[in-house]
């Protein structure tokens, strides 16, 4: 997956029942604006939009992950951030993006996968900092987004 179709995911995206993600959207970052800078659009092609099957490995980790994030959010209580999206249209009225918002807001909730233990969510920021450790402690030179071409060469 492409690093904004990972950390674009929400739970309603991953059917842990039946091993599947639904890639169908991906993130990105805009100026820095009021309610956050992360918006969601399309993939980058049609052909983009696709199911992943969850391998045994994978679905260990985000079953536990997803337990972990249940505990966390009773932990923090109303400390916990929430999402809701909020629609960006264009000026002819057709849907272009949503845009995520922070928001104590029961209704609309969007609950994303990948969030910091209080539940702040930083986009792709999140994986910057690992990839700085490997790159200069261990002296490898990676990207997460190489990542994906080397899962592609070895499959």
């Amino acid at each position: 997956m492409r690093t904004g179709e990972v950390f674009a995911l929400t739970w309603d995206d991953i059917d842990l029942d039946n091993r599947i993600i639904k890639v169908n959207k991906t993130v990105y970052a805009k100026d820095k604006e009021e309610n956050g800078r992360w918006y969601l659009g399309t993939t980058k092609t049609i052909g983009s939009s696709r199911e992943v099957y969850i391998c045994d490995t994978l679905y260990s980790v985000l079953s536990d992950y997803k337990k972990l994030q249940v505990k966390y959010k009773k932990e923090y209580g109303k400390k916990y951030k929430g999402y809701t999206l909020k629609e960006i249209k264009n000026k002819y009225g057709k849907l272009m993006e949503y845009k995520i918002v922070e928001s104590n807001s029961k209704h609309n909730r969007v609950e994303i996968v990948f969030t910091r233990k209080d539940g702040t969510y930083s986009g792709t920021d999140i994986i910057k900092y690992p990839f700085k450790i490997i790159h200069y402690e261990l002296g490898i030179s990676c990207r997460f987004y190489d990542l994906r071409g080397s899962f592609g060469t070895l499959v």
